[in-house]
């Protein structure tokens, strides 16, 4: 047909339905090279087609050109000569994927200008603001999902409201869990804090022991969060999740209720977790760590997942024995295979040093060239754990343990302080988020403890704060995502992002 098409001299309307009908034939087989180049020998045809624009910006998105997609897209949807709704649900998922989310909004409203009450529109629309720092607008456009008399619509907001609505209707619009399932793990990473598998007492905490609760008893427990505070986000932490007893039976039933996301070093079978997990429902966290896999095996699954459509981001631990692996691994899975590749600096010590406060500037710089917004972890940590005084010459520090410990200490002790002089600072966390321990154990966030006890998890005693709380720790709290109302740009893209963008 291709070939029959070429051989026509002048192209007519005809012509046109016909080279529609093979470049779609093109994109749905994954030929998008083959697509694009027809397109492109009978681009003239382009200035009165919208269908063709339609197709080839759809073909963009298929070769990975976001922004040329994104352009035909907004002037289909400014020229409003083609289906207004079709092309704003393409744009929706563009800006998604770019975190452009008052884009989506906006082209939601031009939309929206001849269908007001448009119930998927608003939907969208309120979806798309609770991912912008401005809890008011989504609560506004809730207003008017209201309006809206019919059984879909009365079933959406009574979904929204029904468990603790303002937990829906704030930012970040879900309540988040850090589960650390356990201490063990299939590596002995030298840099890493928890302790060792050859440790058997796994007392990385005397107050918070691991423990394991029967299979069906801990999925009771999350039914129980489900029931009480919706769907959640929750993040499996360790040691290694997926040398959990039972993990794989643990995984299927907690994403039937939750969405999750998984810590992991991707020592397991990627096929068999492929069979047991939705990708629209699970992001994987995968580390690399260069003393237990090379470089070549870890990419291998990484190409074997993202095949099957999970979302996936690559952390590295900057410890100074490694940091020349960086830039290849970076190349590969950043540069080429388009997988966000993040660098967590090195807290603890390396030879006799503290670290990150030690880094070289050559080191400082390799880590700021592969991921630029690893600066803010990099100072929190050289302030927070560092805790050298300015001006010194990293070569000079050399802080004993006994010296951390004290640092610590002296906090712990300020916030004291702060709390009888009543300095405070109200935060969700507590509220919005909890860290659950391997025993069960449920605190407001990872400071001391969390500073609260929310009751634990395996007995179904936990109970989340009903407000932002008072927080003591005032100018020196170790999470650089703590949320703070009224700072949600500083916080809020931290805890969402464009895998997670519907409710």
């Amino acid at each position: 047909m291709a070939d029959k098409l070429r051989s026509n001299e002048k192209m007519n309307k005809h012509s046109v339905t016909s080279l529609l009908e093979i470049v779609k034939k093109y994109r749905h087989s994954g030929k998008y090279s083959e697509a694009e180049a027809l397109i492109n020998e009978y681009k003239y045809l382009l200035q009165n087609s919208p269908e063709l624009n339609f197709e080839l910006a759809n073909i963009y998105v298929g070769l990975d050109k976001i922004e040329k997609a994104v352009e035909i897209f907004e002037k289909l949807l400014q020229d409003r000569n083609f289906d207004i709704i079709c092309t704003v649900n393409e744009l929706i998922k563009l800006y998604n994927r770019k975190g452009e989310h008052s884009k989506a909004v906006d082209c939601i409203n031009i939309a929206a200008e001849k269908n007001k009450y448009n119930f998927s529109l608003l939907i969208e629309k309120f979806i798309q603001q609770r991912l912008i720092p401005d809890g008011q607008s989504a609560f506004e456009t809730l207003q008017n999902l209201k309006k809206i008399k019919n059984n879909e619509s009365e079933m959406f907001v009574k979904n929204i409201e029904s468990v603790e609505k303002s937990r829906q209707i704030i930012a970040p619009y879900r309540v988040f869990f850090t589960w650390g399932m356990h201490y063990k793990c299939n590596y002995s990473c030298t840099y890493c804090y928890a302790p060792k598998p050859h440790d058997i007492t796994f007392d990385n905490n005397k107050n918070n022991r691991a423990s394991y609760p029967a299979t069906q008893q801990l999925i009771d427990s999350w039914k129980f969060v489900f029931d009480n505070y919706g769907m959640s986000r929750i993040r499996l932490d360790g040691g290694e999740p997926t040398v959990y007893p039972d993990f794989y039976v643990i995984l299927k039933e907690l994403l039937k209720m939750h969405r999750l996301q998984l810590n992991t070093n991707l020592s397991f079978d990627v096929q068999k977790f492929c069979d047991n997990a939705d990708p629209k429902s699970v992001r994987v966290d995968a580390s690399l760590h260069c003393e237990y896999t090379g470089l070549e095996d870890f990419v291998k699954k990484l190409e074997y997942l993202k095949k099957y459509g999970y979302k996936i981001v690559v952390s590295y631990v900057a410890y100074p024995d490694f940091i020349n692996n960086i830039p290849m691994a970076k190349k590969i899975i950043q540069d080429e295979m388009n997988i966000p590749f993040l660098i967590h600096p090195y807290s603890g010590f390396y030879n006799d040093r503290q670290y990150p406060a030690s880094y070289s500037e050559d080191e400082k710089n390799v880590i700021y060239n592969t991921d630029y917004k690893s600066i803010t972890e990099l100072t929190w940590r050289a302030e927070r754990k560092g805790n050298y005084k300015r001006g010194e010459k990293s070569k000079d520090i050399k802080l004993k343990k006994y010296q951390i410990e004290e640092n610590e200490l002296a906090k712990q002790i300020k916030q004291i302080e702060n709390k009888k002089d009543k300095k405070f600072k109200l935060c969700e966390m507590g509220r919005m988020y909890a860290r659950i321990y391997p025993n069960g154990n449920v605190y407001r966030c990872c400071v001391y403890d969390g500073n609260t006890y929310l009751g634990n998890l395996f007995d179904k005693t936990i109970k989340l704060l009903e407000k932002a709380e008072k927080c003591y720790d005032i100018k020196d709290c170790r999470c650089w995502r703590c949320m703070i109302p009224g700072e949600e740009s500083r916080w809020l893209n931290t805890w969402m992002d464009d895998w997670e963008i519907s409710f």
